[in-house]
């Protein structure tokens, strides 16, 4: 019988101490979720500003040869897509035309700089 319950007793302490160390590896996990997430945020944050910084040094001086191209390239979407736009809905079809004619009023003003 005694040695039932000193088998009893070391299980029990064994589970306790296993339970203790899970809870330990648990909290370590979380902490290393909270660290990943933070870590991976700062690693967007700079490629974000990185690339940013190398398509303003590119398209430095450039914008209106860009906007150009854009806006030939929307109104040759214009152009293949225009039985589709007829087709559209009237209040579709009012805000592609306002898109159309923002993305000219765009193109006017940065000619005009």
């Amino acid at each position: 019988m005694d040695m039932i319950n000193r088998f009893n007793e070391e299980l029990l302490n064994h589970k306790t101490s296993m339970k203790e160390d899970m809870e330990k590896l648990k909290t370590q996990q979380d902490v290393l979720k909270i660290s990943y997430t933070i870590n991976e945020k700062k690693l967007m944050d700079k490629i974000d500003s990185s690339t940013a910084k190398v398509i303003k040094k590119h398209i430095e001086g450039k914008e209106s040869e860009i906007l150009m191209k854009i806006w030939i390239n929307e109104f040759k979407d214009i152009i293949n897509n225009f039985e589709k736009l007829k087709k559209v809905k009237p209040k579709e079809f009012s805000v592609r035309l306002n898109e159309i004619s923002d993305t000219i009023e765009i193109f006017k003003q940065k000619i005009l700089e």
